[in-house]
């Protein structure tokens, strides 16, 4: 019985020890995350060309697990939308820019998301 109890304690503490390491192994090693806004107020296709280009450079960093992309809200003077899921580059070279950038919005969505990037044609 002695045997037992030891073996048991034994089997115990090395499940122990395997989740302590699994958790410190994820929160060590933990990949980033970060929000993506996308300003679509208009600009010249050759500009939305070098967002989609960085929008590339970010989604496949996410692809090969190096970030973590949370979401994706695209912005105008129109409105915003949020995408939980990280639309391929592709979709993005397919949108059209409309509307005024809008300053206030940008400065808000920022304050709403801190750990963003922000995603915009040079003005």
């Amino acid at each position: 019985m002695n045997l037992n109890t030891q073996l048991l304690k034994t089997l115990g503490l090395s499940w122990l020890v395997f989740l302590i390491t699994g958790v410190l192994i994820s929160w060590f090693f933990a990949i980033p995350a970060i929000t993506v806004l996308i300003d679509r107020s208009y600009c010249p296709a050759t500009e939305w060309q070098q967002v989609v280009q960085t929008y590339t450079q970010l989604y496949q960093q996410h692809q090969q697990r190096r970030l973590q992309l949370q979401s994706v809200v695209l912005f105008s003077s129109l409105g915003e939308e949020q995408l939980s899921t990280p639309p391929e580059p592709q979709v993005l070279q397919q949108l059209s820019t409309y509307g005024r950038p809008q300053r206030q919005r940008q400065l808000q969505l920022r304050k709403d998301y801190p750990q963003a990037q922000l995603l915009q044609c040079a003005q």
